[in-house]
């Protein structure tokens, strides 16, 4: 059977909230059928997860507002969405 996301690039932004914590779960189940996953987490993430715990399950950077909007911002974050075949956003609620 044919993995439909096998070799594609993902960026998975990650919100603050209480789900935030499963973020992890799916960059790591995402990595795991194939994708290469680069996470951003906002603020208020970082209160609920690590960038750490992320680079950990994907096996690349994990960026945070700092990273994106500091010195390089100019060139990073549109490198980031430039070669993503797709972005998710998790977990969304009424704020995000």
């Amino acid at each position: 059977m044919m993995n439909p996301i096998g070799g594609k690039r993902i960026v998975l932004g990650v919100t603050g909230s209480i789900a935030s914590y499963k973020a992890a779960d799916l960059a790591s189940k995402l990595s795991q059928a194939g994708a290469r996953v680069d996470t951003i987490l906002t603020q208020a993430a970082t209160r609920f997860v690590t960038p750490l715990t992320l680079q950990s399950v994907t096996g690349r950077r994990a960026y945070t507002d700092t990273d994106l909007w500091g010195n390089e911002a100019h060139v990073l974050h549109v490198g980031l969405a430039h070669g993503a075949d797709l972005l998710v956003i998790a977990p969304a609620t009424a704020n995000t």
